[in-house]
């Protein structure tokens, strides 16, 4: 079991390194979008023998699943240290509860309940800032692709070209030359197919993991209300709380 000086001697430099990476998570949500999806747009002319060509193409870099994973191995490491060091100077608990009656975490002291109340509301942030796909276009999963991947529909559209051509009013006679129109129209020259993936979660599971998240702020609010000063130990939480929310 670690000492309070050697918890209080690691929480500063863990507690960083998960602040920083939570804010880069958050801009990379927010910011770099492009990230989470792939793209590709192919152009083919209508002409015999021609060659299909990629207009456009974009890789998909990762997913929120991957990034979520990998912000929880950091991030419950600083959880762990902030409960452990709220925990031993604590001597009543209580139990976190959720509003079906399960017992996500017993027996814990009322400082660590405030300090993992205000972890509960930067968990919430984070998902708040979970960009989610736009059903507009028919996302579906693809699970050859993998988890965590949607489709999208395809979008298939023509491309075409303005071109002049001539209409004969009137035929030419022994009196009179012919009078011809000149007149615009499109003529279709090629198709355009786009075709989409992407690494977001839909709105439902984004609405779902935010109850959730808000839910947890309520049951520890609702626990530190209980609770008195109790000894604490050295038990980790960080994982338990990450996966319930992030659903790992």
């Amino acid at each position: 079991m670690a000492k309070l000086h050697e918890l209080l001697a690691a929480e500063g430099a863990v507690k960083t390194q998960a602040d920083k990476c939570r804010s880069d998570l958050m801009n990379t949500f927010e910011k770099k979008r492009h990230l989470f999806g792939e793209k590709t747009i192919t152009f083919t002319p209508v002409e015999a023998g021609a060659v299909a060509v990629t207009e456009e193409q974009s890789d998909l870099q990762t997913t929120v699943t991957q990034e979520l994973t990998w912000i929880a191995e950091i991030w419950s490491k600083a959880l762990d240290a902030s409960y452990q060091i709220a925990e031993s100077n604590m001597g009543a608990r209580a139990d976190v509860v959720l509003d079906d009656g399960v017992v996500l975490m017993k027996d814990v002291p009322a400082t660590a309940l405030l300090e993992l109340e205000k972890r509960a509301a930067e968990i919430f942030n984070l998902v708040q800032a979970v960009p989610t796909l736009d059903p507009a276009k028919g996302f579906k999963t693809d699970t050859a692709r993998g988890v965590g991947i949607f489709r999208a529909r395809e979008d298939n559209r023509t491309r075409t070209k303005k071109t002049v051509r001539p209409i004969v009013k009137y035929e030419a006679t022994k009196e009179h030359p012919a009078q011809v129109d000149l007149i615009q129209e499109d003529i279709v020259i090629g198709r355009l197919q786009t075709q989409e993936w992407s690494g977001l979660i839909t709105p439902a599971e984004k609405a779902e993991m935010l109850a959730r998240a808000e839910e947890l702020r309520r049951a520890f609010k609702t626990a530190r209300s209980r609770a008195n000063e109790a000894p604490a130990d050295n038990t980790k939480v960080g994982n338990g709380i990450l996966a319930y929310v992030f659903k790992r």
